[in-house]
C-alpha cells in the first residue's frame, strides 16, 4: 500500500522505519473525580432482644476531587429506618470522628426486636440519591450482619 506521493517501495520504507505515524494521542492522566467509600461498619456482633445498638462508619473519598455535600441512607435488613445529609468530602480524606452528629450521619442507633436467635443486616449507603459525580459506585454501600439474642 503506497502513501500520497510517494512510490511503492518508498512508502514501504517509511512505514518500516516507523516513520508515518497515526494520529496524536494524549497521554496525559485525567482527573478522576470524587470516589466515596462506605468503608466498614463498626458495632457488636450479637445484640439482646429490645437493647439500643450504636453503629459508627466512615466515608472516605479516594477521588483527586471534592466531593460536595450527599444524602446518606441507613437499612436493616432492605427498610430504610435512617437518613440524612453527610458533609462534603474533600479529595483523598477519611471522616470518621462521631463528635455527636457534626460529621454528617456517620452514625446510627437502632433498637433490636423481640425476635431471638434472629439476626439483621445493617447496611449503610453513601451518596444515597447519587448527587456526586462518584468514579466508583460500587463501594458506596456497606453491609454489617449482628445477631439478636434473649434478654437476659
Amino acid at each position: 500500500m503506497a502513501s500520497a506521493g510517494l512510490p511503492r517501495y518508498a512508502a514501504a520504507t517509511v512505514m518500516a522505519l516507523g516513520l508515518l505515524a497515526g494520529p496524536a494521542t494524549s497521554t496525559a492522566a485525567a482527573q478522576t473525580g470524587p470516589d466515596l467509600d462506605a468503608g466498614t461498619i463498626d458495632g457488636p456482633v450479637s445484640v439482646q432482644a429490645g437493647q439500643r445498638v450504636h453503629f459508627e462508619t466512615c466515608v472516605e473519598n479516594r477521588g483527586d476531587q471534592d466531593a460536595g455535600a450527599f444524602n446518606i441512607a441507613w437499612y436493616v435488613s432492605g427498610e430504610r429506618l435512617g437518613y440524612g445529609r453527610h458533609l462534603g468530602v474533600p479529595a483523598h480524606t477519611k471522616v470518621c470522628a462521631y463528635h455527636g452528629g457534626a460529621d454528617g450521619n456517620s452514625f446510627f442507633d437502632w433498637t433490636a426486636p423481640n425476635d431471638p436467635g434472629g439476626y439483621r443486616t445493617i447496611k449503610w449507603v453513601v451518596d444515597a440519591d447519587h448527587q456526586v459525580p462518584d468514579t466508583n459506585k460500587g463501594n458506596n454501600s456497606s453491609e454489617y450482619t449482628i445477631g439478636i439474642v434473649p434478654a437476659q
